[in-house]
């Protein structure tokens, strides 16, 4: 049989070509190209809107002070500040504040940009070039359909969004994980026919975990894509990367994207956190609970159930949902390499994150990204199996699948509607009915009110007052913004609470309890009201008590 037949001459010129009517096929692969272009667009557009808009509603976490600090100093030529964590983050985050500067320096005062939007931009940023990703990991490896609507997830997750408009560097971390694992499966797929371009992809994959570990220091999930790689790929042949310059990129460009590892106070700093050496409180609160969050005795740390309760919680019920045809799929279609992946990561990462004593919000990140991707699956699967149902009229099939697609849209676009701007907040009507009061995660509030109470008693206090604190950081930050260095910071965990005949306020956040302080929080709220209270919607996040020395 001949490959291929014409039905006219080649053409002369490329001109000529043009003038032809278009192939059919041709067509619709550019049609395709074109509708998938518009959807991921769009969708980045609209994940990047909702990641940046009101950025400064919560004013600075102790977190991110301590990348103001960081910045201070590496404008200085001190890169050794912050070393527990790597600096490709927080180098974004310089450029990102100095711009503002810059700006802010021209702009009409009512134009300029807040130090909390500066220093978030680049997180927000990235998590709304992680819709991109998100994209071309499913298209590769479950179809362009599933792609658009992974994106789509993505670019609505209210979870996510939340954690992405905060200074942490796991929004980083996914971003870059997700890039080196597209590249890595690009590559795999372009080596089955060109073994020299696909060295380039496999290049570029190494250097995208290069800056996976700039941004932070968790190896271990080089280690989860390559138990994923030795399921899928036993014997990959040539098609795989040349280990010289796959490694050596990674390493080129970890060390460029973080200098700081080179140097000998880092490593020394790293042993000292590790050690937990500059750890000034301990505990974390869960559901009502203190916890240990030390390594060794984890099976006395936050429970295990813990991620199971913030999915089951948290994530859109529509997602929740979408999960059951997925994860059909993931056993209906067990040998592919996209279905393979979904559940290594779905074990890897929910039973070791599980199991550890320390567990927060937003180390959920790459959970929530699986999830979303399951999800897509899953609609995209559900609804072809509709369409399929020959004992439907075509007409009923359309219908419920358009109704189907619809509802599953409206309760993406009503949960992001109902969480803005407080995102950290969301529950679903599960988590509502379980914890009405939305204090099973008080970490969800991230040193929100600390900003507004430095303010209120900077008006209010008198001269060198003592501010009792475990944001004791952000707290000193704030008054020195509001023309009251004179007060004195102290951390409430210190077991100081007043001192002598000062005059004394206390910052109480549940978010903060740990074992050094809760009897004196505890006996503070017995024995006397706040003197004012700072609410996101209804949930407290930050109680002040006032006490006149006298």
């Amino acid at each position: 049989m001949p490959a291929t037949t014409y039905t006219q001459p080649l053409p002369a010129t490329w001109t000529d070509a043009m003038r032809w009517p278009a192939d059919a096929r041709t067509h619709r692969l550019r049609a395709k190209a074109g509708a998938k272009l518009v959807v991921v667009a769009a969708a980045t557009v609209l994940a990047l809107t909702f990641r940046v808009s009101a950025l400064s509603t919560y004013g600075l976490s102790e977190d991110e002070i301590n990348k103001v600090h960081a910045i201070e100093q590496y404008r200085a030529g001190r890169f050794g500040a912050n070393a527990e964590h790597p600096m490709l983050m927080k180098l974004a985050m310089w450029g990102s504040v100095s711009l503002s500067d810059a700006w802010n320096k021209i702009a009409p005062s009512d134009r300029a940009i807040a130090l909390e939007t500066a220093l978030r931009v680049p997180n927000a940023v990235a998590g709304a070039a992680t819709t991109l990703v998100i994209f071309g990991v499913a298209d590769l490896l479950f179809g362009a359909a599933a792609g658009a609507v992974a994106a789509a997830i993505w670019a609505f997750d209210v979870n996510a969004i939340a954690i992405n408009r905060i200074g942490k560097e796991d929004t980083f971390l996914l971003l870059f994980f997700l890039l080196a694992v597209f590249c890595y499966e690009r590559a795999k797929r372009t080596g089955s026919f060109d073994l020299g371009r696909a060295q380039r992809w496999y290049t570029l994959s190494g250097a995208a975990f290069g800056l996976m570990l700039a941004s932070k220091y968790m190896p271990h999930y080089l280690g989860i894509y390559a138990i994923f790689n030795v399921l899928t790929d036993r014997e990959p042949g040539a098609n795989k990367p040349h280990r010289l310059w796959f490694y050596g990129a990674m390493a080129a460009v970890f060390v460029a994207a973080n200098p700081a590892i080179v140097m000998p106070d880092t490593w020394r700093y790293i042993a000292s956190y590790v050690r937990g050496d500059m750890l000034a409180h301990h505990g974390y609160v869960y559901a009502g609970a203190l916890y240990v969050t030390n390594v060794p005795i984890s099976s006395l740390g936050v429970p295990p159930t813990y991620y199971l309760r913030l999915l089951a919680t948290r994530v859109p019920l529509v997602l929740l949902a979408a999960i059951v045809p997925g994860a059909i799929e993931m056993i209906r279609r067990r040998s592919e390499r996209g279905f393979v992946l979904l559940r290594v990561l779905t074990v890897l990462l929910l039973v070791p994150y599980s199991l550890m004593a320390a567990k927060f919000l937003r180390y959920a990140l790459p959970m929530l990204a699986t999830i979303d991707l399951i999800a897509a699956v899953g609609l995209v699967a559900g609804i072809r199996w509709l369409l399929r149902k020959q004992w439907l009229s075509i007409a009923t099939r359309r219908t419920v699948a358009a109704l189907a697609v619809a509802v599953f849209v409206a309760g993406l676009v009503s949960a992001q509607q109902a969480a803005a701007p407080f995102y950290s907040l969301f529950q679903n009507a599960v988590g509502a009915r379980v914890d009405r009061h939305a204090a099973a995660f008080p970490e969800q509030t991230y040193d929100y009110g600390v900003r507004e109470a430095a303010a209120t008693i900077a008006r209010a206090a008198a001269p060198s007052a003592i501010v009792v604190t475990d944001a004791p950081a952000v707290a000193a930050e704030y008054f020195r913004r509001d023309g009251r260095p004179d007060l004195v910071v102290r951390s409430l965990s210190s077991g100081r609470v007043t001192s002598g005949g000062s005059e004394t306020w206390v910052l109480v956040q549940d978010e903060h309890i740990t074992f050094e302080n809760q009897w004196l929080v505890e006996r503070l709220r017995a024995r006397q009201r706040p003197w004012k209270e700072f609410r996101m919607d209804d949930v407290v996040a930050l109680q002040v008590f006032r006490s006149t020395g006298r």
